[in-house]
């Protein structure tokens, strides 16, 4: 999937918050080699735990096993469908995949549940744009950015001889 340029200086900031997340959480991140199976063997404690099935997830779609990671976000809606980070995960891996509409209603749902979190929005401003909404996409990307600000962890906006390039 390309990443349009608007969402691009999005990426590594959520990433980050991501990792932060779960690296205080579980005392791991998901750059970790045995991430996959720190994950399970946490899963396998509670196996019905939405938020530890969402790490899976995660993990395996870190690692390219996007068909597994679906499996068990599925799994984690079943356990608490108003889990608007499972909503956005499925999102993602669904667009990845190609079922764009499918995609964009998950994230959709997902911004329904909670549209001031940042993942949810860049997820919805990248289904928006896979489905050929770039304005909705746009303003998804922007409040993503205002939610990044907001929390301090904002990408830094590009110089205006940057800006000067674009726009002449």
């Amino acid at each position: 999937m390309r990443i349009p340029r608007a969402a691009r200086p999005l990426g590594a900031p959520l990433w980050l918050r991501t990792q932060g997340r779960i690296r205080e959480r579980y005392g791991f991140d998901l750059n970790a080699r045995d991430a996959v199976e720190r994950a399970a063997a946490l899963l396998s404690e509670s196996p019905d735990d939405a938020d530890r099935l969402l790490l899976h997830a995660a993990a395996l779609a870190t690692r390219g096993d996007d068909a597994a990671a679906e499996r068990d976000v599925r799994r984690a809606l079943d356990h608490n469908p108003s889990l608007a980070r499972a909503h956005t995960t499925l999102a993602t891996l669904l667009v990845r995949a190609g079922d764009v509409e499918a995609g964009l209603a998950e994230a959709r749902a997902a911004a329904g549940l909670d549209a001031a979190d940042p993942t949810v929005q860049y997820n919805l401003g990248l289904a928006e744009h896979a489905a050929g909404h770039r304005h909705e996409a746009a303003a998804a990307f922007a409040a993503a950015r205002n939610a990044l600000q907001g929390e301090g962890a904002a990408p830094p906006r590009s110089r205006w001889w940057q800006r000067m390039r674009r726009h002449g």
